[in-house]
């Protein structure tokens, strides 16, 4: 039992701890603060959804520095099942976790916290070969590598 309790001890375990969900704050500076930039990451959440959902027109994802086909069952994995953009209660309580557990909007970092699927930059096949142009260096090398689960070929 001492060993949960000693966080250098490599069986160490962690306490999962689930917070109280805050009362509503109707729009403190914290959220009032976060709301432009948390729109515009919803709004990219939606467009993300939208291309996804369009496997035809948007045949190619970028992960990191790997592409991958959209239909791809590793872009599946880190896709949501289903995505519906928060409204009335449901936005401010997304707004409000958003704004008061992290006060760096501007990083990168941010629109992974409200989901970690907006990583993943779905594109048709003239924005996948912008994005091999932008990931290949000054002598031709690759800076990207091919996913070797949809092996995708190159637009």
């Amino acid at each position: 039992m001492t060993n949960q309790l000693d966080p250098w001890d490599p069986d160490y375990r962690e306490p999962k701890v689930e917070r109280e969900p805050e009362e509503p704050c109707e729009g403190c500076l914290w959220c009032r603060l976060a709301k432009a930039k948390f729109d515009r990451v919803l709004d990219g959440a939606d467009y993300s959804w939208a291309c996804y959902r369009d496997p035809e027109q948007f045949s190619y994802t970028a992960s990191g520095s790997y592409l991958h086909r959209t239909t791809c069952g590793r872009v599946r994995r880190q896709m949501p099942a289903d995505h519906v953009r928060p409204e009335g209660e449901a936005y401010d309580r997304a707004l409000q976790k958003w704004a008061h557990e992290h006060h760096d909007y501007n990083s990168p970092e941010a629109e992974e916290r409200y989901s970690p699927h907006l990583r993943l930059y779905v594109m048709s096949p003239a924005g996948a070969r912008q994005w091999i142009a932008e990931n290949t260096g000054p002598r031709g090398g690759r800076n990207y590598r091919l996913c070797k689960e949809c092996r995708p070929s190159e637009p």
